[in-house]
């Protein structure tokens, strides 16, 4: 006979009660150096737009414009680092946990049973820090894959030799 019982949600295990790993203070660094890049272009274009453009009323704009990116320089700067302290991870016995975020903070859990492959990725500069990325990809719809950015390459490893054990 079908039966179809009521599950106490109360008595179920709660992830906001698992104390996330942080991960390796050097992805801020990977950070930084993004922001630099990002930010080094914009004020690339807007000085070479004021050499190479001499109409009066552009090279009027031109100072309001470094004024206007130099405080979103700072903005986004100063939300990295507030946003890197909320990064963690956890591995559980069914399930790996991530979060990240500081204005939109996201929790993600995958179940180990979900889980299809596992990547794990480093790029030129995180390769300079000994850096890498677990990218856990699961079934079904795109939107429940999961990456860690920042973890040290021996962990990534170590991580995704754990996982690859459990979903085989």
């Amino acid at each position: 006979m079908f039966t179809n019982l009521e599950i106490d949600i109360d008595a179920l295990p709660k992830t906001e009660d698992v104390k996330l790993r942080p991960i390796s203070k050097s992805y801020l660094k990977i950070l930084f150096i993004n922001i630099f890049i990002q930010y080094g272009i914009l004020f690339g274009i807007l000085t070479l737009g004021r050499i190479f453009i001499k109409e009066e009323r552009i090279l009027n704009v031109f100072w309001y414009a470094i004024s206007l990116l130099l405080i979103l320089f700072i903005f986004q700067s100063i939300i990295s680092v507030l946003s890197f302290k909320k990064r963690g991870y956890a591995l559980r016995t069914h399930d790996i946990i991530y979060g990240k975020g500081l204005l939109n903070y996201k929790k993600t859990t995958v179940p180990f049973i979900r889980i299809q492959h596992l990547e794990t990725k480093q790029s030129f500069i995180a390769k300079k820090f000994n850096l890498a990325s677990l990218h856990v990809y699961t079934a079904g719809e795109s939107g429940g894959d999961l990456a860690i950015n920042g973890l040290t390459l021996a962990e990534a490893t170590r991580i995704n030799e754990l996982l690859t054990t459990k979903i085989n």
